[in-house]
């Protein structure tokens, strides 16, 4: 099992150490080479766990995995050039997005080849979260508008305070470039909230677990990867890098388990014969 996990991690830290459109190595590397496999080797052994636990197989299993490391540490973070363009601009995004397709393609396949095979449960069909679409519209909806109040609520009660105690100057500035898009926040924050629900589903619908282990094992799908891009970040100041990885964790974390309890209240969402 170590040598499997280690395997994994280097081949994470190659994936993620490439930019694919000009076959470069990535600055990530060259600027903090330890952040980068500690990332990957953190990454490796959430997502392992996912796989090996998960009840599918195959394509499916696949297309989980890959749902969730793309969509999480590439396509939501990709949204956010909207209002910060001056910090992450369009053609930054895209090429994030380009990048991350390939790494989380081959890494997914990788995590399924190596854990897929493992003995598991027979893959019986889901019979969870059978929901009317009008059920799962408001859903959906509502849980992009509770991720942009926890946004909110997360920024002003925890990262604002520790921002201005680490570094208040990199604060003032950059507040001053979030004052200049502040009306696309909103809208941004909960379609990007929305999207993360839906990232969700196949997470909940793949776990065994009863659903009060399923939130936790989701939440951390969604806290770890995200506070693993804000340690990778090079163009944040230290103090705020810390304040910020502060605010995604929690803010993610906390956001992960109501998503699984929004899913599950008037839906089937039963144990499958496993303790929560």
């Amino acid at each position: 099992m170590t040598l499997k996990v280690l395997g994994l991690t280097f081949l994470l830290t190659v994936l993620l150490s490439v930019d694919y459109g000009g076959m470069t190595i990535s600055g990530t590397l060259l600027a903090m080479p330890l952040q980068l496999i500690l990332v990957a080797f953190i990454d490796t052994m959430l997502l392992s766990y996912f796989v090996a636990s998960s009840r599918w197989t195959g394509w499916r299993e696949w297309g989980a995995a890959f749902a969730l490391f793309y969509g999480v540490n590439y396509v939501l973070t990709a949204m956010e050039s909207v209002y910060l363009g001056s910090v992450l601009s369009e053609s930054t995004a895209i090429r994030l997005v380009a990048n991350g397709a390939i790494a989380s393609g081959v890494f997914a396949a990788a995590l399924v080849w190596v854990w897929g095979r493992e003995g598991r449960q027979s893959e019986t069909e889901s019979v969870r979260l059978v929901m009317r679409m009008r059920e799962w519209a408001w859903k959906i909806v509502g849980a992009g508008t509770i991720y942009l109040a926890l946004f909110m609520l997360v920024g002003f009660a925890v990262y604002l305070p520790l921002a201005r105690i680490l570094d208040p100057t990199a604060l003032a500035g950059e507040q001053n470039i979030a004052a200049s898009s502040a009306v696309l926040v909103f809208p941004v924050e909960t379609v990007r909230g929305a999207l993360w629900a839906l990232l969700a589903v196949p997470a909940v619908m793949a776990l065994p677990f009863g659903w009060k282990k399923t939130a936790l094992v989701v939440g951390l799908l969604f806290a770890v990867p995200v506070s693993g891009d804000v340690l990778l970040s090079t163009v944040m100041a230290p103090g705020l890098q810390i304040a910020h990885l502060a605010e995604v964790f929690g803010e993610n974390l906390v956001f992960g388990l109501l998503v699984v309890w929004i899913l599950h209240v008037h839906s089937r969402l039963p144990p499958l014969g496993v303790k929560p």
